[in-house]
């Protein structure tokens, strides 16, 4: 099978990126649009990692009905990769994306709750990341990656993720780079000024965060452009400019300056106020946040007193939720920074029973002096629990534990672990995140059994 061929495929299943999965003549095809059902013409684009990629170019049997995108971007972005699907589809998608690893896993479909919708399917984002890049003719260009395309940046028009306002910044930042003759940093050769503008929006506070990656400052220029935006852009409450003269292509530095207004933002999620800083962990749906915290909240065994030991804390969102009803929360997580955010959280809205603690979670679990907890929460990164956080949660067995997970197949993973040291999956609960995009949340609610006994009622481990 060469590039460029053309076959006709029946699509079985769906790769975690989102694309349809058939097969032919014994290799695994996977094609961009598609869905487990259809029947479609198919162009080979590429060989990648043992697999075939393809483009659909006819539909002959829609399994599904599809719909003309709403953002014209949509056939070069690598973001959403949904559009042509309606919303409901889209849940039945993710749906089966949730259900099948963790049927394969052990877990009884009954456990496994209908999932929850989000009420804003677009500019439902808190935050946006964007590239600067040069064109083919020396161009300025900011805006998204091409999809598979690390090194191409798009000049983006708009974007229907985050916010209207966030495409205006856009569009302003551009203007006032390539006014003023602002180069991009180049990959190759380490050069240029312009890396990255992320742009963090408080959903609730109307509050509004740019922070414009240069490769060097102080300089004049990058100070005028942050001024002009500002004038252009009203509503910025705050633009920070971060300093960073290092090879790697992240957007975070070595200095960090506040050109207008302070160096936070607030968003507030439930009753409580989050102070966010240019690198703060924050879930980027801030309304569908709150339904996730709510989530784990009523999962939990009755707060009040409630010894909670929550790992991958992160900034504390799911840890100070809980305190503010009333638990005693120890959390744990790696990045100092988070954890700087978390406790400066927790002192802004008057939570007393929390502790954040810096450092690996496989590493400080087994150094606790008292590992008796009621509830342990977990919401670990997408390659899932360290093997060593999962040998410490079989030796402290909490009568409880909620998983929160980002990752299905990893999710499954650590649930075979966590089913053979003596749990039962008592729920399975899917939270949509990330409308047009294959990405969701899922909380998972186990019990410790008992004679391999299913527990109904949990009660602390103090009793």
């Amino acid at each position: 099978m060469k590039r460029g061929n053309r076959i006709q495929l029946q699509i079985d299943g769906m790769s975690a990126q989102g694309d349809g999965v058939g097969w032919h003549d014994g290799r695994e095809v996977h094609v961009q649009r598609a869905v487990p059902g259809d029947v479609v013409d198919v162009v080979i684009v590429r060989k990648r990692k043992g697999r075939l990629e393809g483009r659909e170019v006819g539909v002959v049997s829609p399994a599904m009905e599809r719909l003309e995108a709403f953002c014209r971007h949509f056939d070069s972005c690598g973001g959403c990769r949904w559009q042509h699907l309606s919303y409901e589809d889209q849940l039945v998608l993710k749906a089966d994306m949730v259900r099948l690893p963790l049927m394969a896993s052990g877990i009884d479909p009954g456990t496994i709750a209908p999932i929850v919708p989000c009420d804003e399917p677009t500019f439902y984002r808190n935050k946006m990341e964007f590239s600067f890049a040069s064109g083919p003719e020396g161009e300025l260009r900011l805006g998204l990656h091409v999809r598979g395309r690390y090194n191409w940046v798009f000049d983006l028009i708009e974007c229907h993720l985050q916010s209207p306002l966030s495409n205006r910044i856009v569009e302003a930042a551009r203007s006032e780079a390539v006014d003023r003759g602002m180069p991009a940093y180049d990959l190759r050769s380490h050069e240029g000024l312009l890396r990255f503008l992320v742009i963090r929006e408080g959903k609730f506070t109307q509050q509004v965060m740019v922070n414009l990656v240069v490769a060097e400052y102080p300089r004049e220029d990058v100070a005028a452009m942050a001024a002009a935006v500002c004038t252009k852009i009203p509503e910025i409450t705050s633009f920070v400019v971060t300093q960073h003269s290092g090879k790697a292509q992240v957007a975070r530095g070595e200095r960090e300056f506040a050109v207008v207004g302070g160096d936070t933002i607030v968003e507030r999620c439930g009753d409580l106020d989050y102070r966010i800083s240019t690198q703060s962990f924050y879930q980027t749906n801030s309304h569908q946040v709150v339904a996730l915290y709510d989530l784990v909240a009523a999962q939990a065994p009755p707060l009040q007193d409630l010894r909670v030991l929550d790992l991958y804390c992160g900034t504390g969102g799911i840890g100070l939720h809980l305190a503010d009803q009333g638990a005693r929360v120890l959390g744990i997580e790696q990045e100092a920074a988070a954890v700087e955010d978390a406790r400066r959280n927790a002192a802004a809205n008057g939570l007393e029973k929390v502790e954040f603690r810096s450092g690996r979670v496989e590493e400080l679990i087994g150094d606790l002096d008292d590992c008796t907890f009621d509830l342990v929460v977990v919401d670990p990164p997408r390659a899932g629990l360290h093997k060593n956080a999962l040998a410490a949660l079989r030796e402290i067995s909490p009568p409880a534990l909620l998983y929160v997970s980002c990752n299905p197949v990893t999710l499954a993973e650590d649930l075979v672990e966590l089913l053979a040291a003596g749990y039962v999956a008592q729920s399975v609960v899917p939270v949509d995140m990330f409308p047009q995009t294959p990405h969701c949340e899922v909380v998972v609610r186990l019990a410790r059994s008992a004679g391999g006994e299913h527990i109904d009622d949990w009660k602390p481990a103090s009793e």
